[in-house]
């Protein structure tokens, strides 16, 4: 299949297949005689690969640690727990500084009185802060 194929199959753009072949993420495909990129399932198994990872936060540089272990004759699957633990703790991270950015940002529009006041108490906290 050409990359507008496996872009379609896969709701992925064009630009991003040709940016995951160019940092090694996705295998190269062959070429065609007429120097047309030719995928074939394995391509759009690596993509889908790649593209669930990204669904899940994991990181570019995640996201070839797993591949590297798949790609393995016995991938093992402690490697695959091991870097699933990991990225839930940055998760899980994220989720708490969400959570404090939410907490500020409660608290900021508490003190706004619907635009009513000639100074901005919010504006002058953040400028104080």
């Amino acid at each position: 299949m050409q990359i507008g194929q496996l872009a379609n199959r896969s709701e992925c753009p064009v630009e991003t297949i040709r940016y995951y072949e160019k940092i090694g993420l996705l295998p190269e495909p062959d070429r065609l005689p007429n120097g047309y990129r030719s995928y074939n399932d394995q391509h759009r198994k690596w993509l889908q690969l790649i593209l669930r990872c990204r669904t899940l936060g994991f990181t570019q540089n995640e996201v070839k640690r797993l591949s590297g272990i798949a790609k393995q004759d016995q991938p093992a699957c402690a490697d695959v727990r091991s870097l699933l633990v990991e990225h839930l703790v940055d998760v899980r991270k994220k989720l708490r500084d969400l959570k404090h950015m939410e907490d500020a940002l409660i608290r900021l529009k508490a003190k706004c009185q619907n635009g009513n006041l000639n100074d901005c108490p919010v504006i002058d906290e953040l400028m104080d802060s």
